[in-house]
């Protein structure tokens, strides 16, 4: 088996086509169907079906992809070390962060940036944290950020930080000014604007306001953060989130839900040795953690 046999096999059950495939790897389409053909024939085995959905792993396609991700991490890993010993990180990582983040992923990203200007990044955002647990667990992804409270078995995490629920409501509808905090009863005043059913930060709210005995007025369904501060702005709901920046906001108050509903956010790996890159992100975002402890 060659080593761009197994760069091709794991392209295409990513893209699940053999023209995308193709593309990422800048070759020719039928330059990867011949090196994929050659593989099933010097293995005996059928790697991919056709379906309506694209082209799909076999069951025996499942069972080598696994290890032919590893091959290719444990490369790149090689390769990424090479470049260590001569003062440099470079290479990829495969960074996967949640939407819904009020975490300033950007900040540490940039910094990042600064630090190790020759790596390139590769980031995946999903809905939900459950899907950042996946990618890192299936070795899809080198390095998340997520909420770790319910991390999943094969991953390992590390707390950075924590958020807390606040309730951002037009400053017009404030009836008590003076008051920072408020108790979780007093959102079933307000028309909100939620995350839509089935992600994680709708269950949470929803589980939440189950155990208060509390009836939400679902006013709009969104899973964009800043648009729904927006929608905030402009009067046409109350918003549960995270703190963050965003509570600062003009024409906006942002009240803390008591009793306190803490989360905490962390770093999460796979367990094992990290490359280089991994390692040179990981200690920025430990930096950017300790810089919000001051």
């Amino acid at each position: 088996m060659e080593l761009q046999q197994i760069r091709c096999l794991v392209a295409v059950a990513e893209h699940h086509s053999f023209t995308r495939a193709a593309g990422a790897l800048y070759l020719t389409q039928s330059s990867l169907s011949h090196s994929m053909s050659k593989l099933e024939t010097e293995l005996g085995l059928t790697l991919f079906s056709r379906t309506r959905q694209g082209v799909q792993l076999t069951t025996v396609g499942e069972t080598l992809i696994v290890p032919a991700r590893r091959i290719l991490q444990d490369l790149e890993i090689f390769e990424e070390t090479v470049s260590g010993l001569h003062g440099v990180t470079a290479g990829a990582l495969r960074l996967v962060y949640s939407q819904t983040f009020a975490v300033s992923t950007v900040d540490i990203v940039a910094e990042f940036r600064a630090r190790h200007p020759d790596v390139r990044l590769q980031i995946t955002a999903p809905r939900d944290d459950g899907e950042i647990f996946r990618l890192v667990a299936a070795g899809e992804c080198d390095i998340g950020l997520a909420r770790i409270d319910e991390a999943i078995p094969g991953v390992s995490v590390e707390e950075i930080t924590t958020e807390k629920l606040v309730l951002l409501i037009p400053r017009a509808w404030d009836r008590h000014p003076e008051c920072q905090n408020t108790p979780w009863t007093e959102i079933a005043h307000f028309p909100l604007i939620v995350s839509p059913a089935g992600s994680d930060s709708r269950r949470r709210l929803d589980r939440f306001a189950a155990q208060l005995g509390i009836t939400l007025d679902v006013a709009v369904e969104n899973e964009h953060r800043e648009a729904s501060l927006e929608m905030v702005k402009s009067g046409i709901a109350a918003f549960v989130t995270v703190s963050g920046q965003s509570d600062s906001m003009p024409g906006v108050t942002a009240k803390t839900l008591m009793p306190l509903s803490i989360t905490k956010v962390g770093i999460v790996t796979k367990g094992e040795r990290l490359s280089p890159a991994a390692s040179a992100f990981k200690a920025v975002v430990h930096d950017w953690g300790a810089g919000q402890g001051s």
